[in-house]
């Protein structure tokens, strides 16, 4: 009994020595990576950021703004933080690793749209790209708040498991033997996509969109506002077109982008609203109802830049 009991202690080390060995290997290798969502939280937590100008936001974020176009333009270094899938309490989240591995940026671009201050789903989206840095508290609250298990959060490796593609690719990434590049830019990312007006046909098949703001978020996007007036970083709110059946289609729409005017008189901040700009009448700009496409973003951008540099919005 009493060898038993030892193999069974001895079991058990190993398990969790390899249990740790392999987090380690497999954190590592995605450290490495530079694949959607990856590629900007590796540059935050390196420290390669280091921007004048930060723009923030959601799916609209990186994929509406070229910060190619915006560097040439205005003469700035931009860099494009916004994340695929999630409203403004990750996007502050986000901004809260920039500040603390980066310098301040002197101006943030934030795009706002219904889905800023949306009430937030326990629906984690793309939640791998979030597996190399589990161990950072301020992540680790949210994610669990959205949904993420205790065991996720706490045991070694138990979050890639079944993932046999996420557990190769990180492998391959940490011996050198492939290298999983992107295709954003400094963040944004275009996509060179045709419409498909599917997801608007089932949208427009029902009475209306309802617009909802969550008071949590709302509160949280307010404090925000008045940190960075407090910390004397620059904010323009950007809404970024849309298609225009989208916004037509939108329950009470006047009244909830109500919210951004508002908020921009408090705080003495330009707002500037593109939902019914000439781009949003024509769907050669976009690949969905929401989302320009790689032109679309290329000609929004170079608008944006310009109206920016013309109103002499960025005290630089």
């Amino acid at each position: 009994m009493k060898k038993f009991c030892i193999n069974i202690v001895i079991f058990i080390i190993l398990l969790i020595a390899g249990a740790f060995a392999v987090d380690f290997i497999l954190e590592t290798g995605f450290k490495k990576a530079r694949t959607d969502e990856l590629s900007t939280w590796n540059d935050i937590f390196d420290s390669k950021i280091n921007s004048d100008v930060i723009i923030s936001g959601n799916s609209r974020a990186v994929f509406h703004f070229n910060t190619a176009i915006l560097d040439s333009v205005l003469n700035v270094n931009s860099y494009n933080l916004g994340i695929d899938g999630y409203r403004f309490n990750m996007q502050y989240i986000r901004f809260r690793f920039l500040e603390k591995y980066n310098k301040a940026p002197k101006l943030i671009i934030q795009n706002v749209d219904f889905f800023t201050l949306y009430p937030d789903s326990l629906y984690l989206y793309n939640k791998k790209q979030f597996f190399p840095y589990l161990h950072k508290p301020l992540l680790k609250k949210a994610l669990r708040e959205m949904g993420m298990s205790e065991y996720e959060l706490h045991i070694p490796a138990l979050q890639y498991y079944s993932d046999f593609r996420t557990i190769k690719n990180g492998l391959l990434e940490f011996f050198n033997l492939q290298h999983f590049a992107g295709q954003r830019y400094k963040g944004h990312q275009g996509n060179a996509v045709s419409w498909n007006g599917s997801e608007l046909n089932k949208i427009l098949s029902n009475d209306s969109i309802t617009a909802t703001i969550e008071p949590k978020i709302a509160a949280l996007f307010d404090s925000f506002l008045q940190e960075c007036k407090e910390k004397n970083i620059q904010v323009i709110l950007v809404f970024a077109p849309e298609y225009i059946k989208m916004t037509e289609f939108t329950k009470s729409w006047n009244e909830k982008i109500q919210v951004y005017y508002d908020l921009a008189e408090k705080y003495d901040i330009p707002f500037l609203n593109y939902t019914h700009d000439s781009l949003c009448y024509d769907t050669a700009y976009f690949y969905n109802a929401m989302h320009l496409n790689k032109k679309g973003s290329e000609l929004f951008s170079l608008k944006l830049a310009n109206d920016i540099k013309e109103q002499n919005l960025y005290k630089n």
